[in-house]
């Protein structure tokens, strides 16, 4: 087993990335899933499509741009999607949870099947979960030609805030994501991450947009397709838990399009094109 030191070491360099826009551009990140079939069980009608296509035209109307990441269950029932999503010039890029990344070749597997539907190369994906050897699975990653990937966790110290460049020995890089977060009270908090844009208040993600770490470091947000599908059927549980599966799944929708109004977002390597190593 690898000690924290050997995860440390799988790394030769990682720097911040600044960015030099003419305009501030930050990132939505999407994930193409169905939570309708995961809590009702089988027999339900899928809600992909319906949820897609609305998404797709709140983009077209705010002339925005987003990244949508297909899981491998999605991909083998929906590979349409990938297509859609691509035609419609937005990012399309693999999501798989970080437990089931240690093997490389199913990936690879799942990247060419996705770059046969879309005709052109995958640079991006969608990473959940945490590991111990996730610094390991980045490695794997940068050897399969990923230029890029998102973390649903912000990593701990000493590694750079923000949006970070790994380079390793073989002298291959990728970029690494985590949820934007902000500070509240002086205490920080991830504003960037599933839920948070349906459960907080809209004050406050704006507040948390406008304040993001750093002049040149876009925000990135990353959401479940199904938290803007106001029909997702409920199931009778505690309310605590009720709360955090469905509360605002009425009003997500409005505030995702009142951020679309205000703010500007763009393809991650659209973003990553015009972007340097900080000093």
């Amino acid at each position: 087993m690898m000690t924290g030191l050997d995860l440390d070491s799988l790394i030769l360099e990682a720097k911040s990335l600044k960015f030099e826009l003419r305009s501030p551009a930050h990132v939505l990140a999407v994930e193409i899933n169905d939570h309708r079939l995961a809590i009702e069980g089988g027999g339900q009608r899928s809600r992909v499509i319906p949820n897609i296509l609305h998404l797709l035209d709140h983009l077209d109307e705010y002339r925005a741009e987003a990244n949508f990441y297909i899981t491998s269950g999605q991909l083998k029932i929906f590979p349409e999607v990938a297509t859609l999503v691509n035609s419609r010039g937005h990012e399309i890029g693999l999501c798989h949870d970080l437990s089931a990344l240690s093997c490389s070749a199913e990936i690879d597997e799942l990247k060419y099947e996705l770059e046969t539907a879309i005709g052109r190369k995958v640079e991006g994906i969608l990473i959940k979960g945490r590991n111990r050897a996730w610094r390991n699975i980045l490695r794997k990653l940068a050897d399969a030609e990923f230029q890029y990937c998102l973390i649903d966790f912000v990593p701990a110290a000493p590694f750079p805030s923000g949006i970070t460049l790994c380079t390793f020995e073989s002298g291959r890089s990728i970029a690494v994501l985590p949820p934007s977060q902000s500070r509240f009270a002086g205490v920080p908090v991830i504003f960037g991450s599933e839920g948070r844009i349906r459960l907080f208040p809209l004050w406050y993600l704006r507040r948390c947009i406008r304040r993001t770490g750093r002049p040149g470091d876009p925000a990135v947000m990353s959401f479940p397709l199904w938290e803007f599908d106001p029909h997702l059927p409920r199931r009778l549980i505690d309310p605590i838990r009720a709360v955090k599966h469905y509360g605002n799944l009425t009003v997500a929708e409005f505030k995702l399009k009142r951020l679309l109004a205000e703010f500007d977002f763009a393809t991650i390597p659209k973003l990553l094109s015009q972007a340097k190593t900080a000093d």
